[in-house]
């Protein structure tokens, strides 16, 4: 009994499949693995601002994300480091979206207080981040870059200040006002449940904001006012 022959290839391209790629260690590099490392922190940042860090383990988040609790380690050498990608991606989100207006000083620093107030009332996780988690951190790149960050923020107060000049490194206006807003934008947005009963009966939530928020522009405006307008009339200390 003869044996079919076997039907001919020879009019077929076999399709060469390439070998599968280990994963290497390190941070990646390619656009796709770009994105994954994004979905991570978007991920991380949808929870945290619903939820305190302690109640958010890189499990949760994981997924959250939709991928291997592995692929967060992959990406972030720490929890401390996930967490100030975070902090960036928050900042650099709201900066995109804000942008500093093209004006004299004394009108960029209003700007800029009803900015801050504005951003105090909305994204709730930023400061308990930045204070609880970051500050300080055990990672000591990370410190850097939270007081880098910081750094930044006081350099546009000196700037607003007219403090770039020689001898004025020194003086510690810039920092005092850094802090200053912070905390008048800060206490009101965490307090809401203090507040709120001690204002007027005619003022809902939404009003009173809008009045407070116009209240400490012109706190601070007219406080540093002869600073902002009139540069190198009013010596720091003075």
């Amino acid at each position: 009994m003869k044996r079919k022959a076997p039907a001919s290839t020879s009019g077929r391209k076999k399709t060469a499949v390439a070998p599968r790629q280990k994963r290497t260690r390190g941070r990646p590099k390619s656009g796709r693995e770009a994105v994954g490392r994004e979905a991570i922190v978007v991920a991380a940042r949808q929870l945290l601002d619903k939820l305190p860090a302690h109640a958010v383990p890189n499990v949760l988040i994981a997924r959250k994300a939709g991928v291997d609790p592995a692929l967060v380690r992959y990406y972030f050498a720490n929890r401390e480091e996930l967490l100030f990608a975070v902090i960036e991606h928050i900042l650099a989100t709201w900066e995109a979206a804000h942008p500093a207006p093209d004006a004299p000083p004394a009108e960029k620093l209003s700007a800029h207080i009803a900015d801050m107030f504005d951003f105090s009332c909305r994204v709730r996780s930023m400061q308990r981040l930045m204070v609880e988690e970051c500050a300080e951190a055990k990672s000591p790149a990370v410190r850097a870059r939270v007081r880098e960050l910081n750094s930044g923020a006081v350099r546009k107060y000196a700037r607003f200040l007219h403090l770039e000049g020689p001898g004025d490194e020194s003086s510690p206006d810039a920092l005092f006002a850094h802090v200053a807003v912070i905390g008048l934008c800060e206490f009101f947005a965490a307090a809401q449940a203090m507040i709120l009963p001690l204002a007027p009966k005619h003022l809902n939530a939404t009003e009173l904001a809008h009045r407070y928020e116009l209240f400490i522009r012109n706190l601070v405006l007219d406080g540093l006012r002869s600073r902002v307008e009139a540069p190198g009339k009013l010596k720091a200390g003075a």
